[in-house]
């Protein structure tokens, strides 16, 4: 940053070990730090200046900075958005991809940067296998390993491990949130998206911990490479690194041993030292989030990354859970419906399994199909949507204004596009979209009993049971800020 620029008021949201490790690198920086933590039990840096509230602290900034545990990132950084002030949110974006969505939609509708805190982008092991790639060294990759593990009470000495936001879980602490999001970032960042994981996360040290301190993740890129992540919080010998296995060479990086190796079928290992210098990658990082708020176009982590990247995690949890492989969905775009999409929305409408689970099974005719299409279309409190994957429709989303700022969801994914997990990525997609409009209190779906995959995905998108209606259909609830 140039010494002739005006330095900014950062809001530092949490004061905790790496609020702290902020706030002292914006003062390095030249900036104005105001911070705000109601659990704060040590006294500031000098020069950071404490607020009396969290709506104090946003109120006077320029930009913020979410710093709090990850169970809080959501509503925090929601506040900032709504104050039109650019902010850098520490990983993990939220604690699932739903609240991730909720933020990205909300910053768009808003014109707000929204920026991720991934430092390890910035770090020389990462940068050096980035450039390997950009050079075609290693060739096509075929598979990728990431590991990194440590002993979680040696992580802050002088604190008790047991009461970091690290050990439990109403904070959203666990490894797969805390360590886990590191190497799967980065590893999509330079390989790509996933399309499905399989994935085993569990306690199972005697660390006193609610969550899980061990996971394994195996990936299927979009590529058709394959890739597997291994993290945990009580390995002593602290070890970090990646290997990537490419048509042409292999790439070994060694955080512990600094080193980067690099080895083909015709050629001897050929080694060069890395830093393992994790503090540069901090600065770096503040650096290019200051140019951004400034407008300077510095290069952020977006949260349509951190969306995807929870969007593993979720998965992870869902095959710890259940057992199984699952499937991603891909990215999901939203488009208003027109009255040229008329002949669509009917044939998925009068679909035989799509009414099964309708309020009324009866199918409807063309003269009653456009009577109601063009009401919706007219409706000031009505939203219609068409989501869209690759430009191909795959379903259709309606919301609806209620009293007292409720809004009601309606999803139906075509029958051509069943079983490719869509239903839980329209109805995120949906609810972000909508909990982003003015005056939203919360939103609600109406599901039937029988209906298990309806209420599956409701339920993988943030929806929780809220009793019955009159007509005995469940009542699922969803408020912003979560």
């Amino acid at each position: 940053m140039g010494d002739d620029l005006t330095p900014l008021r950062v809001a530092v949201i949490g004061q905790g070990s790496i609020g702290r490790r902020h706030a002292g690198i914006l003062l390095d920086l030249g900036q104005h730090v105001v911070a705000y933590d109601p659990a704060m039990v040590t006294a500031p840096a000098d020069r950071v200046q404490l607020a009396d509230s969290l709506l104090d602290a946003l109120g006077s900034a320029d930009a913020a900075v979410i710093a709090s545990p990850s169970v809080h990132h959501v509503a925090h950084a929601r506040l900032a958005i709504e104050h039109s002030i650019p902010v850098l949110v520490e990983k993990p974006l939220a604690t699932d991809a739903p609240g991730a969505a909720e933020l990205d939609c909300l910053a768009r509708e808003r014109g707000t940067l929204l920026a991720v805190a991934m430092n390890l982008r910035h770090h020389g092991g990462v940068a050096a296998v980035a450039e390997l790639l950009r050079e075609g060294t290693l060739g096509r990759v075929i598979s990728a390993r990431a590991w990194c593990g440590s002993w979680l009470p040696g992580w802050r000495p002088g604190s008790d491990y047991r009461q970091g936001y690290s050990a439990r879980a109403e904070l959203g602490g666990g490894v797969l949130l805390d360590v886990a999001v590191h190497e799967l970032d980065y590893l999509m960042w330079l390989l790509g998206p996933a399309t499905s994981v399989s994935a085993l996360a569990k306690h199972a040290s005697r660390l006193e911990v609610d969550v899980e301190d061990v996971a394994s993740i195996a990936l299927e890129l979009e590529t058709g490479a394959v890739a597997e992540v291994s993290v945990n919080y009580f390995d002593r010998s602290y070890h970090r690194g990646c290997r990537l296995v490419g048509e042409q060479a292999t790439a070994h990086w060694s955080w512990e041993n600094e080193s980067l190796t690099v080895a083909g079928w015709d050629a001897g290992p050929q080694r060069r030292s890395v830093s393992a210098d994790v503090a540069p990658t901090y600065r770096r990082q503040m650096e290019e989030f200051l140019a951004a708020a400034r407008g300077e176009g510095g290069q952020i982590v977006p949260a349509f990354a951190a969306r995807q990247l929870l969007s593993v995690i979720d998965g992870a949890r869902a095959s710890t859970a259940e057992g199984r492989r699952v499937t991603l969905a891909p990215p999901v775009a939203l488009r208003p419906a027109r009255r040229d999409d008329s002949d669509r929305l009917r044939d998925w409408r009068n679909d035989a399994e799509t009414r099964r689970w309708s309020r009324v099974q009866s199918e409807v005719s063309p003269q009653e199909h456009e009577g109601w299409l063009s009401q919706v279309l007219e409706d000031p409190q009505t939203r219609l949507w068409v989501a869209e994957v690759n430009g191909i429709a795959v379903g259709q989303i309606r919301v609806t204004r209620e009293r007292e700022g409720w809004a009601e969801l309606h999803v139906s994914v075509a029958p051509s596009a069943r079983g490719r997990a869509l239903g839980t990525a329209l109805i995120v997609e949906a609810s972000g979209r909508a909990l982003a409009g003015p005056d939203v209190s919360g939103l609600v779906a109406h599901v039937k009993d029988g209906n298990v995959a309806s209420l599956r995905a409701f339920a993988r998108a943030g929806f929780t049971p809220a009793g019955r209606d009159r007509a005995g259909l469940v009542r699922l609830e969803r408020r912003p800020g979560r």
